[in-house]
């Protein structure tokens, strides 16, 4: 039901690791510019988040590599790189002594491989907001989301490794095309103009 005052209900979600700062940030972008629009905010693993925008319960979700699917219209929201980042500021190769797996899926994992057929790293995490904790509370390195790590390399915990591959990762804003534009729309437009601002910060 919309509440009283509101014009529409609006579900939106994202992957738990594009929760923070991207949904977050959208969330509060929409309180303060589309008040009529209630909302309700949801984080789900991909295959479910997919699977619900396709059947009508999420209208709008954004999403790391989601398949394409009939009824569905995906939006490349932004093209954010993967770096090797550590704690150790002297490093200049992958050192699988400390190293931590991060899998940020299929593509990362046939490019990772390509690129350091030889690593065989003992501790992997599926979460990078949790992956990224573990190698700030206890040293190491690993490929993290350069939005994410660039506040870190700031304030000189992490340093970014020279010379060392970049990979890219898009995020996409993903939608069912029968959803209503009058409410869709606005939405969409404020989750590219988050988007592009989180990129630079």
């Amino acid at each position: 039901a919309v509440p009283p005052g509101r014009r529409a209900v609006l579900t939106v979600g994202s992957e738990v690791s594009l929760a923070q700062p991207l949904l977050l940030d959208w969330v509060r972008w929409m309180r303060g510019s589309l008040p009529d629009i209630a909302l309700r905010v949801h984080v789900d693993v991909p295959r479910d988040l997919i699977n619900q925008v396709a059947s009508g319960m999420v209208d709008l979700a954004i999403m790391y590599a989601p398949p394409h699917r009939p009824g569905l219209k995906i939006d490349l929201l932004l093209e954010e790189k993967l770096v090797l980042v550590t704690t150790n500021s002297e490093a200049r190769l992958l050192d699988e002594s400390d190293y931590v797996y991060m899998d940020w899926g299929p593509d990362f994992e046939l490019h990772h491989g390509m690129n350091f057929p030889s690593a065989a790293p003992d501790l992997s995490f599926d979460l990078g907001p949790l992956a990224l904790s573990y190698v700030l509370a206890t040293g190491g390195s690993g490929y993290f989301r350069m939005s994410s790590v660039r506040p870190h390399m700031e304030a000189g915990r992490l340093h970014l490794v020279p010379e060392m591959p970049q990979f890219s990762y898009p995020v996409y804003a993903v939608q069912s095309a029968s959803s209503d534009e009058s409410v869709v729309g606005p939405a969409l437009a404020g989750l590219h103009s988050v988007a592009s601002a989180d990129i630079k910060l």
